[in-house]
Parts: C-alpha cells; structure tokens; sequence
C-alpha cells in the first residue's frame, strides 16, 4: 500500500501552529531535495519567510492586551476619585461639603472623560490633574484628602500612555507593505495543499524510499497538531469562556 500525506485542516490552526508546522514542512522538502517539487518549494519559501516577518509584527501588537487592562486600571482611578468627592458632597462637615462642590463643579466641566479616546482621555486628565493643584483647588483637595487620588490618577496615567506611545511608535515602525497575516496564511495553505497533491501522485506513480521517509516525516508532524487541537477541544467543551467586554479603541 503506498504511503500518502495524512489530510490536516491547516487553515484551524492557531498562528504559532501553522508557522511551526510549515517550517517544518519547507525543511522537510529541502533535505528531500525532489526535483519535481522545486517549483512549488520555490513558491512555499518566501511565504513562509513571510508569515514569519507578519508575526513579528503581531507579536509587537500583543501590547493591546496589557494597553486594556492599564486603561482599565486609570479609568478606575478616575471614579475612586470622583467616588471621594462625591463621598465629601455628602459629608456631615459644612467644609468638606463645600470643598466638594468646588471641585464637582471642576469635574462637570470635564464630563466623563473615561468615555473619550485614548489621546482625548489622556489630554483631559492631564489638565484636570494641573487644575487640582492650582492655588484654587489646593485648599478643597487637602479638606477632602483628595490629594492621593490625584497621585493614583497621574500614575495611572503614566503608565497607560507610555505603554500606549510605545505601540504607536511600533505600529509607525512596521516595514510598509506588510501583508496581513491571514492573507498570508491563505496563500501558503494554496501552495501547501499543491504540494500535498503532488507528493500523493508521486507516491503512486514514482515511489522512492526519501518519498516514503519524507511522507513519514511530515505525518509525524501532522498527528501532533490533530492530536493538539484534539485536546484543546476537549478542554473548551469542559470550560467555557464568556466574550470578553469591548474596549474604546484597539
């Protein structure tokens, strides 16, 4: 019976998968060195080279995860400090009652700024974070205790924007011309499936030892990944996630 290159569904592999399993598949063929198949190994190469580039480039946007828990942590900033005005707007002391309605009336004027985008967010709380310690305000800030919730807030913010201009600043960086990576991966799934059609009709009608060792090998490979997927499966069906909440920008 002629050995033939097991069927894998390429296109459901995770990306750190699919990149791993190709190159494992163009190294294959080139220690192979089948001549029929130069053509196709000459197709399947750049590509590969490819998707590794478009990776790098999706690794560096992996910041957008930390960048939304780091949003998350100023927005909560922002509302304990609203939460302490409010608290003072109610407080039993004619002078903290009248220093929070001082500051509540600094804080209409922002709105809710935790609405805006990043860069508006990130305007408003720095001026907002200026107005508080103004001659004007310093008084109410320190009746209220005010004053450590400012600080939580600027280091908060700190924190997001210098994560957030890092990224930016990658983002600008990416060599122009850089394909999405899923467009990629379509076109390497093309050439990979044309390989497989020629190794499965050469095993028929020309079969070799290297042909054998080389379907053997990349089977090898491909018993891995369904193995794999098998398990991940298994684990989804026994916990499953909810969707994640949206976010202001990504």
């Amino acid at each position: 019976m002629n050995k033939r290159i097991k069927g894998l569904a390429i296109a459901s592999l995770q990306n750190h998968e699919h990149y791993g399993f190709v190159t494992e598949v163009k190294l294959a063929l080139e220690q192979a060195n089948i001549e029929s198949l130069a053509t196709l190994l000459g197709k399947f190469t750049p590509l590969v080279e490819e998707e590794n580039k478009s990776l790098e480039v999706v690794a560096k946007s992996e910041h957008t995860h930390r960048l939304k828990e780091l949003d998350r942590n100023r927005d909560n900033m922002f509302r304990g400090l609203s939460a302490c005005v409010n608290e003072a707007y109610y407080s039993p002391t004619k002078e903290e009652r009248e220093a929070a309605v001082l500051i509540k009336i600094l804080l209409k004027t922002y709105g809710n700024i935790i609405s805006e985008s990043f860069e508006s967010q990130h305007s408003k709380t720095q001026n907002l974070i200026q107005d508080l310690r103004t001659d004007k305000y310093a008084a109410a800030v320190k009746k209220i205790s005010l004053a450590r919730w400012v600080n939580w807030l600027e280091e908060a913010e700190n924190t997001f924007m210098e994560l957030y201009r890092t990224r930016r600043d990658e983002r600008a960086s990416t060599i122009a011309g850089t394909r999405a990576l899923r467009l990629i991966r379509k076109d390497i799934d093309v050439v990979y499936r044309e390989i497989i059609m020629h190794l499965n009709a050469l095993a028929v009608i020309q079969p070799t030892e290297t042909l054998n060792q080389l379907i053997a090998r990349i089977n090898i490979h491909i018993d891995k990944l369904v193995a794999l997927k098998a398990s991940r499966s298994t684990r989804a069906k026994k916990n499953p996630k909810t969707a994640s909440n949206g976010t202001k920008e990504s």
